[in-house]
């Protein structure tokens, strides 16, 4: 048992070595629009899962809870690699080669550990079931309620955001589509159609 513990926490010290940029890897949007010391991936990707967490838990017959935080904790793991690319640059420019490399760089990431991490992950970027679309909204909804803390501090040129519908795309996720609604509430701002 001592050889497989010690296979198993090179394993794990290989993972963690590979994704140890994310605390450096700011988010770029921010970065792109003067908000000085903007959120990291690493902090991105927390707020997410603690938002999955309070969903997942709020609504349990929605969701598959294990494969919904799974994705959550892993959904941007391949921006150690790849970094964040800015949504208009990547729709615009790299939308197949961005999900293609994403796809790859999981895969190689948990080549040693259990095979559903990069098959959540290839669902999550398909939208492919109710816990992906729920991830994805999320992860909209994370971006946009940094907009309105950062709006608040009165940091970075962030109006744009809330003239985008895409930012506030739920996924057909009806709990999301009103978190969407609260943050529009909060910020005294319609929400784009």
């Amino acid at each position: 048992i001592l050889d497989r513990m010690d296979t198993f926490a090179d394993k794990v010290l290989d993972l963690f070595e590979a994704i140890h940029p994310l605390d450096r890897v700011a988010r770029a949007g921010y970065v792109l629009r003067g908000v000085a010391e903007p959120e990291n991936v690493a902090a991105h990707s927390h707020s997410v899962s603690l938002m999955t967490l309070l969903f997942v838990d709020e609504y349990p017959d929605h969701f598959d809870r294990d494969k919904a935080l799974t994705m959550a904790l892993i959904h941007d793991l391949s921006e150690a690699r790849l970094m964040d690319i800015p949504m208009p640059a990547a729709d615009a420019h790299l939308k197949q080669a961005k999900n293609d490399a994403e796809q790859g760089i999981i895969e190689e990431l948990f080549a040693e550990f259990d095979h559903r991490y990069a098959h959540y992950h290839q669902e999550l970027l398909d939208a492919a079931t109710p816990e992906a679309r729920l991830i994805r909204g999320l992860d909209k909804a994370q971006m946009m309620v940094k907009i309105w803390m950062y709006q608040r501090e009165q940091r970075g040129r962030l109006h744009e955001f809330w003239l985008n519908p895409k930012n506030f795309n739920d996924f057909g996720v009806e709990p999301v589509n009103r978190l969407f609604d609260a943050i529009c509430e909060r910020a005294g701002i319609s929400r784009p159609r």
